[in-house]
């Protein structure tokens, strides 16, 4: 019996919500979670040596101590999210009140959308593209003696009535 129960959060990462089949538990203070996708998505390579999970991100390496499985077996992995997150370089906050883990790339830009119109701004002419114009294909001409057909037809079974 838990005297506090562990409380399933979500993920958002620059915002948005990360989907994973396997949740995020707040649990004894510590944020547990899947390797994939939470870590996945963050970190530019992972590889196992010696005993222990390689996290690379841009210049940042951080190592944990698991146990080498499949790949598939990541999803399964759970590991403590925030000090991992924090070493790869990632802003971390976590809010009980909603349940959530948001953490902030300190790189993430949103889309530049180029500012307003201005139609006296300097634009580049377009230019004509030379196409040559397609050829039509001509239909074949079959001549000589028709050759039987090589792949077998299937039997079709016709329903006859039966003589009384």
């Amino acid at each position: 019996m838990a005297i506090f129960p562990p409380v399933a959060l979500t993920l958002l990462l620059d915002g948005r919500p990360v989907r994973s089949y396997e949740p995020l538990y707040l649990t004894r203070g510590r944020v547990l979670g899947p390797v994939d996708p939470f870590l996945t998505r963050i970190a530019d390579r992972i590889g196992y040596a010696g005993g222990f999970a390689i996290f690379v991100r841009g210049e940042r390496i951080v190592r944990v101590r698991l146990a080498p499985g499949p790949p598939s077996s990541l999803s399964r992995t759970y590991v403590a999210l925030v000090p991992l997150l924090r070493a790869l370089g990632e802003r971390v906050r976590l809010d009980p009140a909603s349940e959530t883990l948001d953490v902030r790339s300190p790189g993430a830009r949103g889309i530049d959308g180029g500012g307003a119109y201005d139609p006296h701004a300097p634009a580049v002419p377009a230019r004509p593209v030379f196409t040559p114009t397609p050829v039509p294909t001509e239909r074949p001409v079959w001549n000589g003696t028709p050759r039987p057909r090589r792949t077998p037809i299937p039997l079709q079974a016709w329903a006859t009535p039966r003589p009384r």
